[in-house]
């Protein structure tokens, strides 16, 4: 019985040293991914998958890459901090118990024109690596349409308006 305990815990021993770590392998991962490049005139985002298909994965990677801009335009965060505390009973048989709960949300939604994917990489174990530029010149044209449209929008209902008045004089008068 001692014998079997003791292969079963060498065996054990040696299926814990072999399984894989969860590391980071940096030797497959271009120098890019760790220390994206920074410019005046544009943001980058990096983005990393691991799928069977290759093109499944490109798409994957482009998604966390163009997520990583977004977030750096414009984020919302929520946050919320639940903290329970309870005690019963007298003196030293009370019992005490306390819970907390921290809870963070963040959501980021742009519409990005122009962003590009810059780099892709393929490592020998199927791992694609994404690189991807957003010109800042397209987020200032960007803007600028959105307040043209928000501006044509006001000039609409603003027409809209004064014929609903003029209408309403023409009743009146009639």
């Amino acid at each position: 019985m001692k014998q079997l305990n003791a292969v079963l815990m060498a065996l054990i021993l040696f299926v814990a040293c072999a399984a894989p770590s969860n590391t980071l392998n940096t030797k497959d991962m271009p120098e890019w991914f760790l220390n994206p490049p920074t410019a005046e005139d544009a943001w980058y985002g990096v983005g990393v998958s691991k799928k069977k298909n290759p093109q499944l994965a490109k798409t994957a990677a482009t998604a966390l890459a163009r997520q990583e801009i977004s977030e750096r335009i414009e984020i919302k965060v929520q946050s919320m901090v639940k903290n329970f505390m309870q005690e019963s009973g007298v003196g030293e048989t009370a019992q005490a118990l306390e819970f907390t709960e921290a809870v963070t949300k963040q959501v980021a939604s742009n519409t990005m024109s122009g962003s590009r994917v810059d780099k892709v990489y393929s490592s020998n174990d199927g791992t694609m690596y994404v690189l991807v530029e957003y010109s800042l010149e397209q987020v200032k044209k960007s803007a600028l349409s959105a307040a043209k449209s928000a501006a044509r929008e006001e000039a609409l209902y603003n027409e809209f308006k004064a014929s609903q008045s003029f209408d309403e004089l023409d009743a009146s008068v009639d």
